[in-house]
């Protein structure tokens, strides 16, 4: 299971207003908008009393409770060179990247694995990705993405996105993802029963 679109070079795609849709990822479908969430303190996992440590720390944001909760699963990352525009910001595309990159370590941490779903003959598709942007980037700018499951349903799954930077906590961007479970013949399924148990665990406890 691939979760998004990942860089592969260093090279900057041009500058967009929205990124090119992803084909494989860790995605949901497009639900109500929702408040900004409230931040508690997010203790990274290895030790839940520190403060959030390093680049690409993956937490876990415990506030709340349940898919439609507040509890998020956060990694911080900082801006490298080699994602910015001739404006010396972000390129908007390179967004995409970041928040597959937080489901990516979700899936990772949860013991959900792309390997053991593709050798089965089935796979996850992205088939709607949709990002508000609020502020740029700039070079060397140290940020948080959050991510949470908000449903699932069917053969769909909804998941948001939240990037902040660190450590003022402003509001980067909003994104709202759609995955689809597909069978051997590329056709939607229900959710996989392994996929979904492990998800509804996490964001309920």
């Amino acid at each position: 299971m691939e979760l998004g679109v990942r860089l592969r070079s260093c090279q900057p795609p041009p500058n967009t207003s929205q990124p090119p849709p992803p084909a494989i990822s860790f995605g949901a479908w497009p639900c109500p908008r929702r408040p900004r969430p409230r931040h508690a303190g997010a203790p990274r996992v290895a030790a839940p009393d520190s403060r959030p440590g390093p680049v690409e720390t993956i937490c876990a944001d415990s506030v709340g409770q349940g898919t439609k909760g507040d509890k998020f699963f956060t990694v911080e990352m900082t801006v490298r060179d080699c994602e910015l525009d001739h404006y010396g910001v972000v390129n908007n595309a390179v967004y995409a990247a970041y928040i597959e990159k937080a489901r990516e370590e979700l899936a990772c941490s949860l013991g959900i694995s792309r390997c053991s779903i593709a050798s089965t003959g089935n796979a996850m598709a992205l088939s709607d990705l949709k990002l508000n942007y609020f502020a740029p980037l700039k070079r060397g700018a140290r940020f948080v993405v959050m991510v949470r499951v908000v449903q699932i349903k069917g053969a769909r799954m909804v998941v948001e996105h939240f990037i902040e930077t660190l450590p003022e906590r402003k509001l980067v961007l909003e994104a709202t993802a759609t995955v689809v479970c597909l069978n051997k013949d590329y056709r939607p399924t229900r959710v996989f029963p392994e996929v979904a148990s492990k998800l509804r665990r996490f964001f309920s406890s």
